[in-house]
């Protein structure tokens, strides 16, 4: 954009729109007779970048990442004491440029759209922002911009800014530098930062004996995806530790890994798991899987062995429709199974040396949305990472799959999502976002995508 500009400006003075009102939130008044939404869970991530054109104009730019497939950008600049602000919709994409070092960018998914008013009628072209990987620590950092869409080198722009903002720290006033305050996306960032009083849920007398039942099974000993299962397994306890501290259920978890890892220790704990009627069980799987060249049933069978061949008789490996058969009959209200592993005869996985970009800081969830998916829904749900003929894909930093679903479920339950709250969508988008990094920094024809199944039998309850 080649525009003359001294600094940005706030929207609050340059825009004056009458419905700009400003007030200070009432202060919180905590009871034990309700829940109170405790911002633990984490969704979006929100980033403040400055920067600057050929022309020295001055951006300010909030990035609210949610993850690869979906973030936006709301730029505030200004010509002549117009201020302007803009929105951007980005996904992240994966390279390696001429130099043979990676990257990672945003790239716009949709054109600039003026928020203010534009009476010059303005044009705006689309920033690229991308990071470099620093081998040396394995993230993407050194951040750069262009509006130049060939990104020849000559034109990309340190950025003079790129920081994480904490969203407890947010103010309205930063974020009236964006968004006007009759817009919903003013409401959820307010939401989002803690800035509008906590949500009070009613309270649930069965909560009071729920408890939310994590199996994780992860081949941790192997030579090639070890790392990768043992990050998840980390991620995950972790992630649903705190869904159930949010909800204000019971959490109780299982883990089989290392020199556990055998059939008879997963029966052993399948077993061991007696779930109340009200209970929530979710079953994961972190390892190599496979399928008998004769097979029908489309659901891979666990390898559950190292170093060895899988045995005809089934001794080393048990089917993960067998697991949801076992988890189904114990009665549980929610039955979630996944299986994050390969589904073709040879059952290696791919393991990939690909980087992703990793959020800093993050904003909080949206506690209702948590307790429409886990405490009033009923039935089972299975889903797995490849299709029939496929492998699947492990990074260092943990499977696509099981990365995905993480990434996928923080979305839906996000304030920024709108619509109903549904495990369907969780999966698809799951999906779609593994398949979309199984394509990534590969040439189209060469390309082994990753294209996982689910089957989703639920409904609402209460």
């Amino acid at each position: 954009m080649k525009l003359f500009i001294k600094k940005s400006i706030d929207l609050r003075s340059a825009l004056k729109p009458p419905h700009m009102k400003f007030f200070a939130p009432p202060k919180t008044i905590i009871t034990m007779a309700f829940l109170i939404v405790q911002f633990v869970t984490y969704a979006e991530s929100l980033y403040e970048i400055r920067f600057t054109d050929k022309q020295n104009t001055q951006y300010k730019g909030l990035l609210v990442y949610s993850n690869d497939s979906k973030s936006y950008m709301r730029i505030n600049y200004a010509v002549n004491n117009q201020a302007y602000i803009v929105e951007i919709n980005y996904k992240m994409i994966y390279g390696v440029n001429s130099y043979g070092v990676k990257y990672c960018m945003l790239q716009n998914t949709s054109k600039p759209v003026f928020i203010s008013t534009n009476p010059f009628a303005l044009r705006y072209y689309p920033d690229y922002f991308f990071w470099f990987l620093n081998n040396l620590t394995g993230k993407y950092e050194d951040l750069h911009t262009s509006d130049d869409s060939t990104l020849l080198p000559m034109n990309n722009r340190k950025v003079d800014l790129f920081a994480p903002l904490t969203p407890s720290l947010v103010t309205e006033n930063f974020l009236r530098q964006f968004f006007f305050t009759s817009e919903v996306k003013y409401s959820d960032m307010k939401k989002i930062c803690g800035l509008t009083p906590p949500i009070i849920l009613k309270p649930l007398p069965r909560l009071l004996t729920t408890n939310l039942h994590l199996i994780i099974v992860a081949n941790t000993y192997d030579g090639k995806i070890g790392k990768s299962c043992e990050t998840d397994r980390s991620n995950l306890v972790n992630e649903f530790r705190q869904t159930a501290n949010v909800l204000g259920i019971g959490f109780k978890n299982y883990i089989v890994e290392g020199d556990n890892f055998t059939k008879a220790n997963v029966l052993s704990t399948l077993n061991s798991v007696f779930p109340g009627n009200n209970d929530v069980v979710i079953f994961i799987y972190r390892g190599h899987g496979f399928r008998w060249s004769d097979q029908i049933d489309r659901w891979p069978r666990l390898a559950l062995f190292n170093k060895v061949r899988p045995s005809p008789d089934n001794s080393n490996s048990i089917a993960l429709k067998e697991v949801k058969d076992i988890l189904d009959g114990k009665g549980a209200r929610l039955n979630i199974v996944l299986g994050d592993c390969c589904n073709d005869p040879q059952g290696v996985s791919y393991v990939t040396s690909n980087n992703f970009f990793q959020a800093q800081v993050s904003a909080a969830t949206d506690v209702s949305k948590l307790r429409s998916l886990f405490i009033n829904t009923k039935g089972s749900i299975i889903s797995t990472a490849a299709r029939p003929g496929e492998v699947s894909f492990a990074a260092y930093d943990g499977g696509y799959f099981t990365t995905s679903f993480i990434s996928s479920l923080s979305y839906e339950t996000s304030f920024t999502a709108h619509g109903a709250t549904r495990w369907d969508n969780i999966f698809s988008n799951t999906v779609k976002m593994a398949w979309d990094r199984s394509m990534q920094g590969c040439e189209p024809q060469k390309c082994i995508s990753q294209n996982g199944i689910s089957q989703i039998s639920v409904s609402t309850v209460y």
